[in-house]
């Protein structure tokens, strides 16, 4: 995740420069979404980014209420007590 974070910010820091002036890339174009190619970068990291953290929480919920259902389990055959 950490990379992630990081390739942003790097992303971010030479759209900065881009903006103030120090590089030139706004020649260059990305076709049918009139945006610069690190606006477009920057986009699809950050869309990225969200989807991984959402994959991430989901699987620790999935994980959380496997265990949740094996404590439960475990209590019930405590309370059944001794089979016959």
């Amino acid at each position: 995740m950490i990379w992630w974070v990081l390739g942003l910010t790097i992303l971010s820091v030479l759209s900065y420069l881009t903006d103030v002036g120090v590089l030139n890339l706004d020649a260059v174009r990305v076709p049918f979404l009139n945006a610069s190619p690190l606006s477009v970068l920057i986009l699809l990291a950050a869309a990225s980014l969200l989807v991984r953290m959402l994959w991430l929480k989901r699987r620790r919920r999935r994980e959380f209420l496997e265990k949740k259902i094996r404590d439960l389990e475990s209590k019930l055959a405590a309370l059944a007590g001794p089979e016959v």
